[in-house]
């Protein structure tokens, strides 16, 4: 077989064209997720400025279980065994596939060897493949149960993964140094948006687990302000892993506190304790 493909519509960039995308619109204005004092006021002539930029890559669930899902059809009926995180959304997708009622649809709960929120799909496309392969076999007379296990390859390329994220901060410290002021601008896609949560988690254009961590800062400075840029242009599929947005705001606040007390010549607890 001769295969022809059409890349005409297919989203080309790889990950430099990504991030220095990103680090444009990082010194660009985003949209405002918090904000408290005039933090652009006390950055204006710090007695210690810090400057960082962050760069988190796109990471795979990697789950120790590929994805997988057993399927039975019978008569306006359908059977899966699953390890589900996700079972209302799966259940309402399969029924709007095959055409039935969703009371039709039984799922059975199986433990899943690991899923880091890989297992609640907002397209359920897991789920899905296998219930349209169990349907292209009984449509050709074949009346078993299937059961479709992923490859370790395509669990890895056919993911939906932890966007990729550019962190741009700049502080301030006084004389003292004592951090005075924040500024934190977050670069990356939605997880949130085209979801059935989003009427909830997205607010003015704001993820809220975008900036989760860094617009509830866990250190009191008198002047902060967040902001973040979620571009939409982006062809590469990204949904939730453990811990959502904490997976790269943990990592670039702490490392701003750390970056914060090398400049001032000191240990990194006074400055966090004093916040």
């Amino acid at each position: 077989m001769s295969l022809e493909w059409d890349e005409s519509e297919a989203f080309t960039q790889g990950t430099d064209e990504i991030v220095a995308h990103f680090q444009e619109l990082a010194g660009q204005e985003g949209k405002v997720a918090a904000r408290h004092g005039d933090a652009a006021a006390a950055l204006e002539e710090p007695a210690t400025l810090v400057e960082a930029e962050y760069v988190f890559p796109y990471l795979a669930h990697a789950a120790m279980e590929p994805m997988n899902c057993l399927v039975e059809l019978g008569d306006d009926r359908c059977d899966i065994w699953n390890g589900e995180q996700w079972q209302t959304m799966d259940r309402q997708a399969v029924a709007e596939l095959l055409g039935i009622a969703p009371e039709n649809v039984s799922l059975t709960q199986l433990y899943a060897g690991g899923s880091f929120g890989r297992r609640a799909n907002p397209q359920s496309d897991f789920v899905l493949e296998a219930v349209s392969i169990a349907k292209a076999a009984r449509e050709d007379g074949i009346e078993a149960p299937v059961k479709m296990v992923w490859m370790r390859e395509d669990d890895t390329r056919g993911g939906y993964y932890r966007p990729l994220n550019v962190h741009r901060g700049r502080l301030a410290l006084d004389e003292q140094g004592k951090l005075v002021a924040w500024h934190q601008h977050l670069v990356g896609q939605s997880i949130m948006t085209g979801t059935p949560m989003e009427s909830v988690m997205v607010k003015d254009g704001v993820d809220a687990t975008s900036v989760e961590g860094a617009a509830n800062l866990a250190y009191g400075v008198p002047n902060l302000q967040v902001e973040l840029t979620t571009p939409s242009d982006i062809g590469v599929p990204v949904q939730w892993w453990r811990s959502v947005g904490h997976t790269h705001t943990a990592f670039s606040t702490e490392c701003l506190i750390d970056e914060a007390a090398v400049a001032a010549e000191q240990d990194r607890w006074p400055i966090a304790w004093h916040c």
